[in-house]
């Protein structure tokens, strides 16, 4: 008999999560996968050499800490995060990193708390450079603006919090801080989201116009899809179908999307049999799985 390694965390049900490498940022062909893996395994001992190394640099510090989380060592990171803050308090980028995993841990109170410190951090202060962790890709752009990406993560925490104004307010201020049209559809789309739970839907129609069919995207197809989805160039149920054929994650970011429109629309056994089956098929360290998870927690479903 196998004995379980320690857990992670634990769902929002009580129920172990076991060690996971962030799924979102491997191939799905097994060879491809291993390969990955393999990658990031040396990327994470070169990282831990060079903070042991150099452990007044914030920055390596911060690397360490990002190779650590990318393999699934969520727990592990957030003690690296912590050191960060001890040693830098002024610094944001911990502050943000740690609550991210915080988040993914399920401990919203947590990781609201250090969105809302690395928000105060940024105010007024120049914006910098978030490089991926995940390493060259060709499907991704690798790099974008770190203020946005705090008000980015603290709008998502906020939605998996059941708090939908403030993270209205967040994905507002994201706007602000926009640097590539990625970036554009990614916030329409989850503040779409907020707005919707609120009947907020004018608001959400000026944004749906401000949104062409003919942009060119590096990533985020599946973000871009569904804003179409909005306005009429498909329907739910062809996007999901569409999703389903193609396999893998992608399928979670439009099938939550509908979920939560029908919530909004009241058609709450249409969402719970979504939900669950984002649920069903999502590995926990995806941000839509906390998301489908936290819903059919407050709808009182079980599992």
């Amino acid at each position: 008999m196998t004995i379980p390694t320690q857990p992670e965390t634990y769902s929002l049900y009580g129920e172990p999560l076991y060690k996971s490498p962030i799924m979102l940022w491997l191939p799905e062909e097994p060879e491809a996968y291993e390969a990955k893996i393999k990658e990031l395994n040396n990327d994470y001992m070169e990282a831990k050499k060079d903070y042991a190394a150099n452990q007044d640099d914030p920055e390596k510090l911060l690397w360490f800490a990002r190779k650590t989380e990318i393999l699934g060592n969520f727990m592990e990171s957030t003690g690296l995060y912590s050191v960060g803050i001890k040693k830098w308090p002024d610094n944001p980028q911990f502050y943000r990193f740690r609550g991210h995993r915080f988040a993914l841990l399920r401990r919203l109170d947590l990781a609201i708390a250090d969105f809302n410190k690395a928000a105060e951090l940024i105010e007024g202060k120049e914006d910098i450079p978030e490089v991926y962790a995940s390493g060259p890709n060709p499907d991704k752009l690798g790099i974008s603006s770190f203020n946005w990406n705090v008000y980015y993560h603290q709008g998502f925490t906020y939605i998996a919090a059941g708090r939908f104004k403030e993270a209205e307010e967040a994905y507002w201020k994201c706007f602000d801080n926009i640097d590539v049209v990625e970036s554009t559809v990614s916030t329409t789309h989850w503040i779409i989201m907020a707005l919707q739970r609120q009947g907020k839907k004018d608001k959400v129609q000026e944004l749906l116009d401000k949104i062409k069919l003919d942009m060119s995207l590096v990533e985020v197809g599946a973000y871009y899809d569904t804003l179409k989805m909005y306005k009429g160039v498909y329907t739910p149920d062809e996007l999901l179908d569409m999703y389903r054929a193609k396999g893998g994650v992608s399928f979670m970011v439009p099938a939550q999307a509908i979920a939560n429109m029908y919530l909004a629309e009241g058609k709450t056994e249409k969402a719970v049999e979504l939900y669950k089956e984002l649920h069903e098929k999502g590995n926990w360290t995806g941000g839509v799985h906390l998301i489908a998870e936290a819903e059919l927690k407050g709808l009182g479903v079980q599992l």
